[in-house]
């Protein structure tokens, strides 16, 4: 990859405590995209992790030349994604879970389709790891989103490539997990095209996600609530 030469793809890893798993996810992940052809970087942001992360992702840049690494304290999924979409230089931006380990047909199904849409939202036929009360959340989440906002879309909390001079349009307001619905309305509101690409789940092999916590599911519904109702107040301007 030519230091001079556009780069069509930035892949925003945001991390937070993830010593077990982020080495494979990391190499794993330039490794594939690295096999698939695309130019490319990776811009790890440790979010205030406070176990062996950042030490973790400091010895992988150093041999991993696509790989950069951003350390912040801790302002949640969404302003580790608004710190990665910041620093991006590619054409496209791609979120990707620091516990999950990338091969050729996870990444394919969004490098096929770079230009196809604005935005490429990733489906999950199943939730893999999920126990009942995750099973349930991820039913009703979409369905919620769907009634608040009219956002109509299988799957609103996976795998997402934004179009960088779009994404980069809107001003993200949300810390947590709810900036990823935010983004979508935001960019479903500026005219962005969407496109579902179908993009599998693999259970966390270590580690339990934070998603699985009752605090945590309580503050995302918190948030997107907060959400919808800033997005009434601003309707008038849109």
């Amino acid at each position: 990859m030519s230091g001079t030469a556009p780069l069509s793809l930035s892949v925003v890893l945001p991390a937070f405590n993830e010593e077990v798993l982020l080495a494979g996810t990391v190499r794993s992940l330039a490794g594939t995209l690295a096999a698939l052809g695309v130019s490319h970087e990776i811009i790890l942001v440790d979010d205030g992790s406070r176990d062996r992360t950042g030490a973790i992702a400091d010895e992988l840049a150093r041999t991993l030349p696509a790989l950069s690494v951003c350390h912040q304290e801790n302002q949640g999924l969404g302003g580790a994604l608004r710190t990665g979409i910041a620093r991006a230089r590619g054409q496209y931006v791609l979120t990707w879970p620091a516990d999950v380990p990338v091969e050729r047909d996870d990444l394919a199904p969004f490098v096929d389709r770079l230009g196809a849409a604005d935005v490429l939202v990733g489906v999950r036929s199943r939730r893999a790891g999920y126990n009942p009360l995750m099973q349930l959340n991820s039913w009703i989440y979409p369905r919620l989103v769907a009634l608040l906002f009219g956002l109509r879309l299988r799957d609103v909390n996976w795998i997402h490539l934004y179009r960088t001079d779009y994404i980069r349009r809107v001003t993200l307001t949300q810390r947590g997990i709810p900036m990823l619905v935010e983004a979508l309305v935001r960019l479903r509101d500026l005219g962005a095209t969407f496109l579902e690409v179908p993009s599998e789940m693999k259970a966390r092999t270590a580690g339990v996600a934070s998603a699985s916590r009752l605090r945590i599911m309580g503050r995302t519904l918190r948030g997107l609530i907060q959400f919808w109702w800033q997005w009434r107040r601003d309707r008038p301007a849109r």
